[in-house]
């Protein structure tokens, strides 16, 4: 995602090499971490809710599409390790790649604020939006955020048709850095879901703290309380960096920040902040963790909690 390796005196050899090497030490132990636990969370989910239809709850579908992306995004480690280490010209090997590594990030992003959006709407409104959350909207809903991520690949295999030789994940092509083009990305792609996944489950965190009942439901209301503060630290550290090195970026290649120096640095930032993100695959297990420990206490208990208002479809009293 940086400059050309030398935009007029200004080289970016040693940061490439310093980032390869930092990639390596962290892409290889990612994907084959990322491999495992994202395959043994999509079981996990499958075999413990195929029982039965009506426990394939909102949050369990969203956790399965969030796992199935991250799993996407490990599967493209290799691919982007071996691609970005030499020119090449190919019309479709490395935009099918990128645009594979997009895809699972901001489907991931999107997924996360989907996720965010239900929680909060079930413990406020858990009466209203009960009708919303039937398996089969969720699925649908899912089905939307594939859609739009595909769409919003396309830019990246138009663009490349206009350069006839570069590096994969590196030195895109001018109109990816267009105002017109990015801008768009940065709010819709990044800011509004930011902004959704801080205000969604900050509330529902102060709204679990003050529903405090007897000390068994406060348990579990700790373990949902847990879940979303989980998701939101690991949504935050993991793309917050990102989003502001593409900005960085964004500024450098329309001529804003022209210093060498500078330049050097918003590309060791970017690719840094890239490198760290791709561990999201792994670190969202966490949150799988919460969700599969809730789902197996609620089973086990056979009754209501508002921590089920929150993961499961509560409004229904279990026999």
């Amino acid at each position: 995602m940086n400059q050309k390796n030398v935009s007029k005196n200004c080289s970016f050899q040693d940061v490439d090499k310093l980032v390869w090497t930092l990639q390596l030490a962290v892409h290889i132990p990612t994907f084959f971490l990322g491999f495992l636990l994202n395959l043994l969370a999509i079981r996990g989910f499958s075999t413990f809710l195929k029982k039965r239809w009506s426990s394939y709850t909102a949050t369990s579908i969203y956790m399965i599409n969030l796992a199935v992306f991250d799993l996407l995004l490990v599967l493209s480690l290799p691919f982007k390790l071996a691609l970005s280490t030499k020119k090449l010209y190919s019309p479709s090997l490395c935009p099918l790649v990128e645009g594979l590594y997009f895809i699972s990030m901001y489907g991931s992003i999107f997924t996360i604020c989907f996720i965010s959006l239900d929680r909060f709407l079930a413990i406020q409104y858990p009466i209203l939006v009960n009708h919303l959350r039937s398996p089969k909207k969720i699925f649908v809903m899912c089905f939307i955020i594939w859609v739009l991520v595909w769409a919003g690949s396309i830019p990246i295999y138009s663009f490349h048709q206009e350069m006839k030789e570069y590096t994969c994940f590196h030195n895109m092509s001018d109109g990816t850095w267009s105002a017109r083009v990015f801008l768009p990305f940065e709010v819709f792609g990044f800011v509004l879901p930011m902004g959704v996944v801080g205000f969604c489950s900050s509330r529902s965190i102060y709204i679990l703290l003050g529903r405090r009942t007897h000390t068994q439901d406060w348990v579990q209301q700790k373990a949902c309380i847990w879940t979303i503060a989980a998701s939101l630290a690991v949504f935050v550290v993991s793309f917050l960096p990102v989003h502001l090195g593409f900005f960085l970026q964004f500024l450098v290649r329309n001529d804003f920040i022209t210093e060498c120096r500078a330049k050097q640095n918003i590309s060791f930032f970017l690719q840094l902040s890239l490198c760290f993100s791709n561990i999201n695959c792994c670190l969202d297990v966490f949150c799988y963790y919460f969700v599969i420990k809730e789902f197996r206490t609620d089973f086990t208990a056979r009754r209501p909690s508002w921590t089920q208002l929150a993961i499961q479809d509560t409004t229904t009293t279990r026999d």
